[in-house]
């Protein structure tokens, strides 16, 4: 099976945030099933500014920040660069967004006849509408 992992579920995992029990057992099972792990480069970017937010919020050590993202790099994902612009400013446009943050995740996940995993419910939901292959962890 190969999925595609949303930056929330990352940060979910190093952050302390309350699902990262539920997110963590998600994590093993996809590993203990050979499941393939894949994310848009974004993804990265995207989990140093949310560890950036939570250290300025107080709610996260920068002390941690290595720790953590050392902790992140054992995970087996397969990190992809933007390969058709133009099927996320589709998708993005489609989603109803002026960003394409959202819209790379889901042009990944199509490239690769995979599902998108997000906790985003109201991207669930919109991706979900719109016909893309998505569950909400």
């Amino acid at each position: 099976m190969t999925i595609v992992v949303d930056a929330n579920l990352l940060v979910a995992l190093i952050s302390g945030d309350p699902r990262r029990e539920r997110v963590s057992r998600t994590f093993l099972q996809w590993l203990e099933q050979d499941t393939q792990l894949h994310a848009p480069l974004l993804a990265q970017y995207e989990v140093v500014n949310a560890l950036t937010r939570l250290i300025a919020a107080g709610a996260f050590s920068a002390e941690r920040v290595d720790e953590a993202w050392s902790d992140l790099s054992l995970l087996p994902i397969i990190y992809h660069p933007v390969e058709d612009a133009a099927r996320v400013v589709e998708i993005s446009l489609r989603l109803g967004r002026q960003s394409a943050y959202d819209a790379s995740y889901l042009a990944l996940a199509e490239s690769l006849a995979a599902e998108l995993n997000t906790l985003d419910e109201p991207l669930y939901h919109n991706a979900l509408r719109q016909g893309f292959r998505v569950r909400l962890v």
